[in-house]
């Protein structure tokens, strides 16, 4: 077969089938058909972030002089640290030149061993401009050092969260040529999640010294109060922590008490940041507000929650790329993904791509034991235990993972089966409990209600997993609502998604296999409404 002319730019000595076929696909598409976006969905394996590479490098070795606002190079973003990671595994020093950046608070200080590059940096305000400490926080810094890479970069990959708010409140991040954006499923939420704002009476009455507005039960009250008695106060409390700064003379001294302020600072900073964005973007009709009355121990707090990211996609991401390929495995509905973010079908092409892992490999079995809806969770949970319990033993000498979607029901059946091979977290130790997963010699099996996305449990990490619940989003959130009713496909559509990412964890190359197990009754009701959402390699792999 005749090498294509960007062959050249491929990472790896030999390019399969389907990635050519994508990364052809990509460039006629940028190139020949002008398109601004190039959507690729792509099954497990078929090797997204080698495409990605490709297409980027060869864009910008045809970079028109006559774009000066788009600089020559390429942002890569994913959801995750350790995706980051992956791509910098496989294409940063020393075989390749990309370069990562996280938030300094991943990186450990140079001078003060005990401290993140971001509690040093605040001590670098008083510090002696004469001292050792200085010199080295001034001039060697390790996030400095690896900041000033990523920049300087042609190939630059972050995480979303990163990547947002140092583009839209530091401003050192400026557009480039090409924004390669993976687990592109996911740009509702990290956009919803960056632009939301919440407010705790804690908050309010312990450090501002304010009092709680106790007559606040609609939206437009609360919106009122932010704006013209809330964000006012935060406002000059942060003018006032900056002049706190200088107070920090002996420093030495004041370590453990610095970091604590210094904390409390850079919380305080993104809180303002974001109430700022809040107060300039607000429309009523596009913002859920909710109100959490105290209980117990638990103060009052709100929140408001964006439901329609559309409006805000071009502005906070993709303006940071000329040309915006954006992947996943799990795009399913690629008009109900434009419309949710805001993108013209006219300026859109889009490619789906199977999985090339053989569908024997990774047969999905149904056995359903009951229904796991709220209405009778608590009857089918005692059944639930005895099949999980039947299928354990099966798999005797096997790890694999149970996808239980709640924490109730990882801890039923933590509790109930008393197995000594189950793994369980909580919201602290999620990466962990992993790790030890990874690590230990022993057959276990992870149990977990948030480990369907970004966990790569290859070969012998996982032989077998369990879907305990159809893991519909919940229907007590009020934003949840609102967008079920704005879009009557998109609770399904959520539904979906996460099923076919949850299946994907543990086959993961061609000579690996699993097998999975459905065990909720719905399951049968909701392919059979929802079928034509499934990608045909999904369904496939259904027995």
């Amino acid at each position: 077969m005749k090498q294509p002319d960007f062959f050249c730019f491929f990472p790896y000595e030999r390019i399969r089938e389907p990635q050519q076929q994508a990364v052809d696909f990509a460039l006629n598409s940028f190139i020949n058909e002008k398109k601004r976006f190039v959507i690729i969905e792509a099954g497990t394996g078929v090797g997204k972030s080698a495409i990605g590479l490709t297409v980027a490098r060869y864009l910008n070795s045809k970079l028109d002089p006559n774009l000066p606002e788009f600089v020559k190079g390429s942002y890569f973003v994913t959801t995750q640290k350790i995706l980051q990671e992956q791509y910098i595994q496989d294409f940063g020093p020393p075989s390749g030149g990309m370069q990562s950046i996280k938030s300094s608070s991943n990186y450990m200080c140079k001078y003060h061993k005990r401290n993140t590059c971001q509690q040093s940096q605040h001590l670098l305000r008083t510090s002696d401009r004469s001292g050792q400490f200085y010199k080295t926080c001034s001039f060697r810094c390790t996030y400095k050092q690896l900041k000033q890479k990523f920049l300087e970069s042609k190939e630059s990959v972050t995480n979303f969260p990163y990547l947002l708010t140092e583009s839209n409140f530091a401003g050192k991040i400026t557009p480039r040529n090409v924004l390669i954006v993976d687990e592109a499923h996911r740009v509702e939420s990290e956009l919803s999640k960056f632009i939301e704002v919440k407010i705790s009476e804690r908050y309010v009455t312990g450090n501002l010294d304010l009092s709680w507005p106790s007559d606040i039960r609609t939206q437009h009250k609360a919106y009122c109060w932010i704006r013209d008695t809330y964000y006012p106060k935060v406002k000059v409390l942060l003018d006032h922590q900056q002049g706190m700064m200088s107070k920090f003379t002996s420093v030495e001294k004041k370590m453990k008490e610095f970091a604590s302020f210094a904390k409390q600072f850079d919380i305080l900073k993104g809180h303002v940041g974001r109430l700022k964005t809040f107060l300039g973007v607000y429309s009523k009709d596009n913002w859920v507000f909710e109100y959490i009355p105290a209980e117990g121990r638990s103060k009052s707090k709100f929140s408001f929650r964006v439901i329609d990211v559309s409006p805000f996609s071009e502005d906070y991401l993709f303006r940071l790329g000329h040309r915006v390929l954006l992947m996943s495995a799990t795009i399913l509905d690629h008009s109900a993904f434009c419309r949710s973010l805001g993108i013209s079908p006219s300026e859109v092409s889009f490619l789906r791509l199977s999985s090339p892992f053989p569908t024997e490999n990774r047969p999905i079995c149904f056995a359903g034991v009951g229904s796991m809806n709220a209405s009778n969770i608590s009857n089918t949970l005692p059944k639930m235990k005895e099949m999980v319990r039947e299928i354990l033993n099966q798999h005797p000498n096997e790890k694999g993972i149970i996808h239980c979607h709640t924490f109730r029901i990882a801890r039923f059946l933590k509790s109930n089966l008393k197995d000594p091979r189950l793994l369980i977290h909580d919201s602290e130790n999620r990466d962990e409990i992993l790790k030890k997963h990874i690590k230990s010699k022993k057959p276990t099996v992870l149990l977990s209600p948030s480990m369907s996305e970004g966990v790569d449990l290859k070969n012998d990490l996982s032989r077998f997993q369990i879907v305990c619940k159809v893991p519909y989003p919940y229907y007590g959130d009020p934003l949840i609502r609102k967008r079920m009713n704005k879009w009557k496909w998109w609770y399904p559509l959520q539904t979906a998604k996460l099923i076919v990412q949850s299946v994907g964890r543990s086959v993961r190359n061609m000579e690996d296999h699993a097998v999975t197990y459905i065990l909720d009754s719905d399951w049968e009701t909701f392919f059979r409404r929802n079928k034509d959402m499934f990608p045909e390699d999904f369904k496939s792999c259904l027995q």
